[in-house]
């Protein structure tokens, strides 16, 4: 297919980065191109009612497109969006995660609050690398994957890493380029309050800071990589649930205790519930460090039924917080109304799921009061999404969703 598309304009932004475009009464996604554009293109796929094409030529750039500030940025597949303005970018990512609410969910009654946002640049604390000899090149390579290839990009510096980082990258390139091998190795590395982690087998365990706390974590082990944000995304979190000092409140997924601890200082009780049990001891272990007691962890299959669980059973909790990966809690969903909890927070970085859930907690007689979008991966695609459910006074069984499956193509 070597279709020319002439002179389109660029008149909005997909969640996956491409520009839209309408060609013929369809939606047309084309990579690179971004709002304000005017391009030709080569059409490189067809639907009944949308294709896709790659940008042939920039008739007139958008005010929005940038130069990319990374070198490494036209192979890397770390970022997705350095052509972009950072504030086209904020605007795009709470435009399409808004729009998504709109189209499936009732949003009447709910506030659409401003993005959380910090630093665009040097924000990432913790990240993957790979190590090996290049199979065409036959030379070692050391840093991240290329965007549409497996293939590794050689990175001395990241502008979107932390300073101790990159001050680490630089120091042990040499000697890790010197012992590549064919086969990859792969390293995780994460600034924390000691130092760089990640380079050697045995090391203690690292821990960061947030409200006044020190938590320890595995080096493998989940963090959020943004510090900024996420003290920002605590804080909203505990605005929004409004503790009281008699609340009892129940973290799900809730990892080091990272949303647990500063719950637990303003609740009367707190549990936390995480499915790997390595954050579990870890979570145990940052409560007593930091002389908390008010607080209980347990360990458990957050995607199985959970009523006959010790924390279920039986138990009523004022406050919930969700933040699961990115399958998002669908199982869990059902159940919780069950729990009586007057508000819940959920975090979520997939707004597919997240909308799934959210129809599910509806259905049980929660509404949508709140919503906000956080850029916690500033020049990606990818971001985080806060909720807040508040519990009908008056619940009725609630009517299916309306299907508006349709609109989902719709910009």
């Amino acid at each position: 297919m070597n279709i020319q598309l002439e002179n389109l304009e660029i008149i909005g932004l997909s969640h996956d980065g491409r520009g839209v475009a309408q060609l013929d009464g369809k939606t047309c996604f084309i990579a690179d191109a971004i709002p304000g554009d005017r391009v030709d293109a080569t059409l490189t796929h067809q639907e009944r009612n949308f294709c896709e094409a790659k940008l042939h030529k920039i008739l007139s750039p958008s005010p929005d497109r940038r130069e990319p500030f990374c070198p490494h940025y036209e192979q890397c597949g770390g970022c997705q969006l350095q052509h972009l303005s950072i504030e086209a970018q904020r605007h795009w990512k709470a435009q399409n995660f808004f729009t998504q609410l709109s189209q499936q969910l009732n949003l009447d009654a709910c506030e659409c609050l401003p993005m959380l946002t910090a630093n665009d640049r040097a924000y990432r604390r913790r990240a993957r690398f790979a190590l090996e000899i290049d199979k065409k090149e036959k030379q070692p390579r050391f840093g991240f994957r290329q965007e549409h290839d497996n293939r590794l990009v050689d990175i001395d510096h990241c502008p979107i890493l932390v300073d101790a980082l990159n001050t680490t990258l630089t120091q042990i390139r040499p000697k890790l380029l010197a012992n590549a091998a064919r086969k990859t190795r792969e390293f995780t590395l994460v600034a924390a309050n000691e130092g760089v982690f990640g380079l050697e087998a045995g090391e203690p365990s690292p821990s960061y800071s947030l409200s006044g706390l020190q938590l320890f974590f595995p080096t493998n082990g989940f963090i959020q990589v943004n510090a900024e944000l996420n003290q920002q995304m605590v804080n909203q979190a505990l605005d929004w649930l409004d503790i009281h000092p008699t609340h009892r409140v129940l973290d799900l997924f809730c990892g080091v205790g990272n949303f647990t601890l500063p719950l637990a200082q303003r609740a009367q009780n707190t549990v936390g519930v995480e499915g790997l049990s390595e954050l579990v001891a870890a979570a145990q272990r940052n409560a007593e460090h930091n002389g908390i007691e008010n607080c209980e962890f347990y360990s458990a299959d957050l995607f199985a039924e959970c009523q006959a669980m010790p924390w279920f059973r039986g138990q009523v909790y004022d406050r919930i917080l969700l933040d699961p990966g990115r399958l998002g809690a669908h199982t869990l969903s059902t159940q919780l109304g069950q729990l009586q909890a007057q508000k819940i927070v959920y975090l979520s970085c997939n707004t597919a799921t997240l909308i799934r859930d959210l129809k599910t907690l509806q259905a049980q007689g929660y509404q949508l009061k709140k919503a906000c979008f956080i850029d916690m991966f500033a020049h990606t695609t990818h971001g985080e999404a806060m909720v807040l459910l508040e519990k009908n006074k008056k619940h009725r069984s609630a009517k299916p969703p309306q299907d508006r499956t349709k609109r989902l193509f719709r910009f």
